[in-house]
Formats: C-alpha cells, sequence, structure tokens
C-alpha cells in the first residue's frame, strides 16, 4: 500500500509537536532507566499508567530538540499503516522534512500495535546508532518473551500505576525525609486513605474523577483483548475480567469460571491469559520447593489498580483488608522479582513471600486491624511458622496504622503502618 505522505508529515508533526503540550510530573521509573547504553529500553505496562509521559520525561531530560523522532502507534493513521515497514518511512520522512540536526533518538509509544515490529527494531538496533525507546501495554513485551523477539540486549522498565510516594507528590505532599514524615505524618494518613480509593491512575489523581476507572477498566478490555484477539464473546469477557477484579486475594480456579460463565476451559484459559497479559490483572503462586505442588495449588488474583476494584466492584465498599492487600501487593511487584503467598504445614497462610534471584527476601502478612486478640496471634503464628520452615528470621505485618515490635525466639516481627512502610527508601 502507498503511503500518504502528506498524512505521515501531519502525523509526525503532531506527536513530535505534543512532547511540549501537556505539564509532566516525574515518575520513580525514570532513576531505572538506561539513557545512554546500546541496548533497546522497553517500557511496559498497563495503558494510562504513564508510559506515554515517562517517554516525554525522557525526551526534556536528555535535552534534545531536532535530533529524536516520537510517535504514538495508537493515533488513528496507524490502523490501515501497521506494517512493520512504516517505521522505515517515519524514520525517512523525518530525516527528510523535519530533522534540523543527525537523528540519534528513537521514541516508538505502544509499539504492539505494528504488526512484526520486532523485526525492524531488531534491524534498526543492529544495524544504526539510534537510542531506542519502546513502551507496549502488553506484557508479553517483558524481558523474556522481548529477547526472543530481538534476539539481542535491552533493558526493560516496568511502569505501573502511581506508587504511594508518587501520589503525594502529586498532591505536592513531598516526603524527602524523617522529619517531614513526622511532621507531616496527619496529612500522609489522611491521603493514604485516599491512595486506597482513587488508585494511581495519574489523570483519575490530577482530576479527582473516579468515574474514569470504569472508562479505563473497559477500554483495557476491549483494544487490549478483544481488539486484538478477535474476541466474539465479549459479554463472558467482561463477566470474568469483573469477577477475577472482584476477587482480590482469593483463590481461583479455572474450573470454576468455567462453570460460572458456561466457557469451555480452553476459552478459560485464553481469557485469563489476555487479560493477565494486558495487566488488568496478576496471579500469584503459592511457593513451594516442589515444583510440581506449586503448580497444583491454586493461584490468587490482584488487580492493577485499587480505585478500579473498587469501581469496578460493589463488594468492595466495605472491605479495606483485601484492598489494603491489593495495594501491598503492587507495592511488592514493583520491588521483587517474584511474588509468592505461603502456606504452612499447618495450613496457616501468609500473604507474601517475595524473592529476588531465587533467594528468601521476606514475608509480609497484612491486616487492616490487628487490634482483636485472635486476629492478632492468628497473624503472628503463620508467621512464626513460615519463619521456621523457610529458615528466616524478620517478617512483617502491614497494617492500617497499627506498630509494634514482636521479638521471639531469635526472630522478629514488625509490625508497620502501610503507609509508613511504603514511604522507606528500600526493605
Amino acid at each position: 500500500m502507498k503511503i500518504d505522505k502528506e498524512k505521515l508529515i501531519r502525523t509526525i508533526d503532531f506527536w513530535h509537536a505534543s512532547v511540549n503540550q501537556s505539564e509532566l510530573f516525574a515518575r520513580e521509573a525514570m532513576h531505572r532507566v538506561d539513557y545512554s547504553g546500546r541496548e533497546v529500553v522497553d517500557i511496559v505496562g498497563p495503558r494510562r499508567s504513564g508510559k506515554s509521559s515517562l517517554l516525554k520525561l525522557i525526551i526534556h531530560r536528555l535535552g534534545l530538540e531536532g535530533d529524536f523522532l516520537y510517535i504514538n502507534f495508537e493515533d488513528p493513521f496507524f490502523i490501515e499503516n501497521s506494517d512493520a515497514l512504516i517505521i522505515e518511512d517515519l524514520i525517512k520522512t523525518y530525516q527528510g522534512y523535519f530533522s534540523g540536526n543527525e537523528l540519534k533518538y528513537l521514541f516508538f509509544d505502544e509499539i504492539q500495535e505494528i504488526t512484526n515490529w520486532e523485526k525492524a527494531i531488531r534491524k534498526l538496533r543492529d544495524g544504526t546508532e539510534y537510542k531506542i525507546f519502546i513502551t507496549g501495554s502488553s506484557s508479553t513485551l517483558l524481558s523474556r518473551e522481548l529477547s526472543s523477539r530481538i534476539t539481542g540486549r535491552h533493558t526493560t522498565v516496568k511502569m505501573f500505576p502511581l506508587d504511594f510516594r508518587e501520589f503525594l507528590f502529586f498532591r505536592k505532599i513531598e516526603v524527602h525525609s524523617l522529619k517531614d514524615r513526622t511532621l507531616k505524618e496527619h496529612a500522609i494518613q489522611k491521603a493514604f486513605d485516599e491512595y486506597l480509593e482513587f488508585g494511581g491512575f495519574p489523570e483519575v489523581v490530577i482530576s479527582g474523577n473516579k468515574e474514569l476507572l470504569k472508562e479505563y477498566f473497559y477500554d483495557f478490555i476491549q483494544k487490549d483483548v478483544v481488539l486484538r484477539h478477535n474476541i466474539r464473546d465479549k459479554e463472558a469477557l467482561e463477566k470474568m475480567a469483573v469477577f477475577l477484579v472482584s476477587g482480590v486475594g482469593k483463590p481461583v480456579s479455572n474450573a470454576s469460571m468455567q462453570k460460572a460463565f458456561s466457557l469451555s476451559y480452553e476459552s478459560v484459559e485464553k481469557y485469563f491469559g489476555y487479560l493477565k497479559e494486558a495487566f488488568l490483572v496478576f496471579e500469584v503462586r503459592q511457593f513451594s520447593f516442589s515444583l510440581k505442588k506449586q503448580s497444583k495449588a491454586l493461584p490468587k488474583i490482584y488487580g492493577v489498580d485499587t480505585g478500579m476494584t473498587r469501581e469496578v466492584s460493589f463488594a468492595f465498599s466495605q472491605d479495606n483488608g483485601r484492598i489494603l492487600e491489593n495495594a501491598i501487593f503492587l507495592y511488592l511487584v514493583k520491588l521483587f522479582d517474584s511474588v509468592f503467598y505461603y502456606r504452612t504445614k499447618s495450613n496457616a497462610e501468609v500473604d507474601f513471600l517475595v524473592r529476588n534471584k531465587e533467594k528468601n527476601e521476606t514475608l509480609v502478612q497484612v491486616s487492616w486491624d490487628i487490634s482483636d486478640e485472635r486476629t492478632y496471634k492468628r497473624e503472628v503464628r503463620a508467621l512464626m511458622e513460615a519463619m521456621d520452615e523457610l529458615n528466616m528470621k524478620k517478617s512483617y505485618i502491614v497494617t492500617r496504622s497499627e506498630e509494634d515490635i514482636y521479638e521471639t525466639e531469635g526472630k522478629t516481627i514488625q509490625i508497620i503502618p502501610a503507609w509508613k512502610w511504603m514511604l522507606r527508601s528500600g526493605m
């Protein structure tokens, strides 16, 4: 198909101008970006989480002017121009009509909209000196899958909705020290309750419009699942997505969903995979040193955003404990390679076991309120058993507001408010 050169020029001009047209807020992910290496930088995460803004922040940080090309492939122009060859056409057109300087940087937003994009990126990386940044709203762009697609080195930056520290920054509450945390404690606690209510999608936080969250939810389903995978039974898919988001922190089986939505087992498996691929839900597996036992245990499900979970599911209007658990999961998944839950030999459950590079790091139990003695004893017993079985010395109970230290038998359980735990510089 012959490319309409005039439309291509207008498209390039529109997106190039957009780099300076919106107010940008700094994001933590900026510190994890490789600005100078030869590797392709792939930024992956759910749509609306700020990936486009991060690309623009990178452009500003590098001080770029006429030596970069920025394109968002969700532009309607690419509906009919989605072949990988369009990438070469973009570069040639930019060099011919726009660039006063040598083109050095390429920024491609929502790259998954281009068919066989990996071939074009691989060719550019191997045959040119461009520094390439790409974003995508599909988990298939994560490290292992991408490595096989572009057969070379790259660095992955995971981009999720705002964490709590970023939420505070967007609300103009800056916390840089223990002094800030201490003197602003009341404002921080109030903001934390709002964080659980609104979630972390940047536009929702800025506007205060929670109605956007339902739009986002169905946008995820329509654009990232229905259209991409040509789903015919959209109604069943939507019901299944609501079911999963409404059940955060609970085990789920494909068999139960097969029965509930009158779907084949194969359809349930596919739909579940597509929803995970779109970052709408996350699966947390039970940890076991036996891979066979680990694969047989039912996974627990968490949503991409606490605000979205509240808006989509009426069941969560008062279930603060599970909303808090979901918030803690989102905090952990950004920091650690692997997040599991753990079940002791006596069948006591610990909400999270986090690991880095195949090494156990810490155990985390989440409880909104442990003032009830039975709740306190249950949470402590589960952690003590797990620490014994995993040969660990320290663990956490993360609460809404309670704080304490429990020490016995050479082991320590730190009880800490979630807002305070999330504002520490590290574990």
